[in-house]
This record gives structure tokens, sequence and C-alpha cells, in this order.
């Protein structure tokens, strides 16, 4: 007996074909290709070509916009555009001041990109005495950063406009943007124009949001100091890495406390007489971002097209739309291979005008030796607590520890004395003399460990003389 149904559904010849769905991959590769994009001369003008990942590019960048309207589409929290494109976010290491003795615990994405970079050089290995850890020191004698400013415009922290620094190659940036025209044309040819039409708007859209989106400045923001401000020596410390920031105050506070920025034009946000101006009555006008919310916008409307549209397309016109989006994913995995990092890095050198001769990088085999040399390499003539600064190295507070303290603060004291005074401030005695007059007699175990932490104290010593040339020269 047949059965009968109310309702009869009629699927007709629609279907979802797989091609449809691939602008849901992708994603990561095109959104590190974005995140380069203000480190490059032109990229914006060349994103023209049918990019994959649509729906996660927006999806990330759409957040950026700030309103009820943009947070309803795409919810998540209100973040800077230096987030977006991770020119901010890390965080950086302790410093200590020499001269002030204030401390930072927690510095900034640039001293975080100056450590990394540290980390990194080579250096020159100290072949001298005992091995227990070894600790790498990295000098850098800051240079001028900034012109000094008006009086007028102190409050107003110093930035200046980074200009892109590279040049993808040229026959790199056509070959997705010639295979997607080409794909294009080729469906128009055989009048696809499901095909036709969603090529040329995966084209377009990237492209807009190319522009859209590398329109912004980048700039160096630094901070503002007092003209009065004493030198502002000090260190970076993480772990076994150590970053000796030599200069003025306001050159390392732009190193410790300064950042990157990028500056949208007013027409991405909404309406405003100017930046950071007041409504009567209202609250402080902020940039809303509403060009980058559009055009994140219609990348999610493409892939809603895609996926409805490209399904309807002939074979041929399907397999040139998976043509251009092979290409174009091509392109974003070389763009994304770019490490944003390392172009940082390289970047902030060259902004803070620091060269070779002006960085020296040293691995010291001990920690106490690492120790004496940052302090003699941070001690001015005055204003200076070297037992601060040895203490954040080494805070061991036994009677061997205190003693090899004293005899490395008096060498301190009498730097500038002749080679063997401070040699023999640095040798073992039988009975040594603490601060209150008491004589103290160690173990045998005692005096060799005093021994060697001395022995450690003077390579440090010698070399720290030597250098110090080189910082009169630079």
């Amino acid at each position: 007996m047949a059965q009968n149904y109310p309702l009869e559904i009629n699927t007709g010849n629609f279907s979802l074909n797989i091609s449809g769905v691939v602008g849901f991959f992708g994603g990561n590769e095109a959104i590190g290709a974005i995140q380069t994009i203000h480190h490059h001369k032109a990229r914006k003008f060349l994103g023209w070509y049918n990019s994959p990942g649509s729906w996660a590019v927006g999806e990330k960048f759409g957040k950026l916009a700030k309103s009820r309207f943009w947070g309803g589409l795409f919810p998540g929290p209100d973040e800077e555009p230096t987030k977006f494109f991770e020119l901010d976010g890390k965080q950086g290491p302790k410093y200590v001041a020499s001269r002030s003795g204030s401390i930072l615990e927690h510095t900034g994405h640039l001293a975080y990109l100056i450590m990394q970079k540290s980390k990194g050089e080579l250096g020159l290995e100290v072949n001298e005495g005992r091995i227990t850890k070894r600790n790498k020191i990295t000098i850098i004698k800051t240079q001028r950063v900034f012109d000094p400013l008006p009086r007028k415009e102190d409050k107003k922290p110093p930035d200046r406009e980074i200009p892109p620094r590279s040049r993808i190659p040229m026959f790199v940036a056509v070959l997705p943007i010639a295979v997607s025209f080409t794909t294009c044309a080729l469906c128009g040819c055989t009048y696809d124009w499901f095909c036709f039409s969603m090529i040329l708007l995966g084209i377009v859209s990237s492209g807009i949001f190319s522009v859209v989106m590398g329109s912004a400045r980048l700039k160096l923001q630094g901070v503002n100091s007092a003209p009065t401000a004493p030198p502002g020596d000090g260190m970076l410390m993480d772990g076994d890495n150590i970053v000796l920031l030599l200069g003025e105050e306001k050159d390392v506070a732009t190193i410790t406390r300064g950042s990157f920025i990028l500056e949208y034009d007013p027409w991405q946000g909404d309406d405003r007489e100017s930046e950071g101006s007041l409504r009567p009555g209202k609250e402080p006008i902020i940039d809303e971002y509403n060009a980058v919310g559009w055009c994140s916008l219609l990348l999610v409307i493409q892939l809603l097209a895609q996926l409805l549209l490209i399904p309807q397309g002939t074979s041929f016109g399907q397999i040139m739309f998976l043509i251009s989006f092979a290409a174009s994913w091509a392109y974003n995995v070389y763009l994304s291979s770019i490490n944003n990092k390392d172009i940082q890095e390289q970047l902030i050198l060259e902004e803070l005008h620091l060269e070779e001769k002006h960085m020296r990088t040293y691995i010291f085999l001990t920690r106490t030796s690492a120790a004496v040399f940052a302090c003699l390499m941070l001690q001015p003539d005055l204003g200076f607590k070297p037992e601060d600064i040895i203490r954040n190295f080494i805070p061991n507070d036994t009677q061997v520890w205190d003693t090899w303290r004293e005899k490395v603060l008096e060498v301190m004291k009498t730097r500038n004395g002749s080679k063997d005074t401070c040699d023999g401030l640095l040798k073992m005695n039988l009975e040594e003399e603490t601060k209150s007059g008491e004589k103290t007699r160690f173990r045998q175990d005692e005096r060799n460990l005093l021994k060697l932490l001395l022995d450690d104290a003077r390579i440090a010593y010698h070399l720290a003389m030597k250098e110090k040339g080189w910082l009169e020269e630079n």
C-alpha cells in the first residue's frame, strides 16, 4: 500500500559543490599576509586577487570596528589596530634603572623586540675562569631618537612616521593578480556568469580591503621626560639575558615605554572635528573604523555568495575559480612566511639609529662575572647604587657572599685607581674584616668558594676597563 506524504520536497537540480566552501580555508595564511602590509611599499595596492580565507579575515578584522552595530556583527573585545597587526601586545622584560634605582617589572613591546634581538646575537665568549652558567650581556649605546620639541609641544609625546622599508618582488605580486583576472575573463568568455561574478567579487573585496587596511600610517611614539632628567642608564633583565641601555633618559625611555602606533585617516572613523576632541556634554570622540567594518562585512558576504552561486556554475568555471584560489593561496603563503617579528626587530634598530658599532654582546661563563661587568659598565660618577644592581643579579645573603660583595663594592669606589690596586682588593686573605670591624675566619670550602668568586670579579673588571674606551668613542 502506497504511503501518502503531506508535503512533497522537490530538490530540483540544486546541489552544493565543495568548491563553494573553499572560502573557509586559507584563513591563517590570509591573516598573516595582511599583518605585514604596512612594512612593504605599495603592498596596499597589490591586493586585487581572489583571496581565500575571506571568512577568517572578515571575522578577525571586523572586531576592529567600534560601535554597537559592528559589535553585534563582529563580537569581541575592543582592541587597537596595533594589536591586530601584532605591533603591540608583547610584554617586555624587567627594567632596573642604575641612577634612580626605579624598577619596571614589565616593559613594553619595543623592549621585548630589543631583548629578542639581543638573544639572537652570537656574542663574544669570555673564555676565562670557570664555567657554571652562561650569561649573555648586550651593551647598547642609545642614540638620539627624536629631535628636541618646542616647549609648547612638550605635553604631547614625540612621534615620527615610519616609511615602508622593503618592496615585494613585482613578479611575485603580479602572479595572483594576473591569474585572478585571467580566470575571470575565461569564465566570461564561456558565459559562466556565476563563476565570473564570484571571482570578480573576490578580486574587488580583497583589493578594497587591502587599500583600506594598508592606508594607516605606522609611527614610532616616544615618551616625554623632564629636561633636567639624569641619564637613563639601566638594564633589561630576562633570566640569563641582560641588555644594558646607556644614554639619555628620553632615548632609553623610548625603548622601555615607547610604542608603535597605527594612525588611520578620519574618513575611516566617524565625523569628528579633531582627534581627541570633545563634544559638548558628551564623551570624547573615538575612532570607530567604519571603513574597516564595511570591508569586513563585504568579505563575509563574499563567502556566503560563493557558497550559493559557485555550485551553479559550469565545471569549467568552477575549475577556473579553484585555480584563482590556488594562485592566491600560494601568494598568501609567501607573504605570511615573512616573519613579522624579524621585520619589527630590524625596523626598531633602524628607527633608534642603532648600528653595529653601537652594540656589543659578551657571553660570560658565570653569573658573578656578568654581575660585576654590568655594574661597572652602568656605573656613572654620581648617584649610583652598585649594591642594588648586584643584588638584582645575586640576592644571596650568606657570609661568603656578603664578603665578596663588600670587596666588589670597594673596587667600584676605586675603579679609576691603578690595576694593581684593584687586583689587590679582589684577593683572598686568611681573615676577612666585615663592615662592623669583626674578623671572620672561613672554613676551607668557604675559602675556596670565595676565591673562585673573586677570580670571576677580576675577569669582569679587566674586560670592563677595556670597554670604557669603546663607550667614550661612541
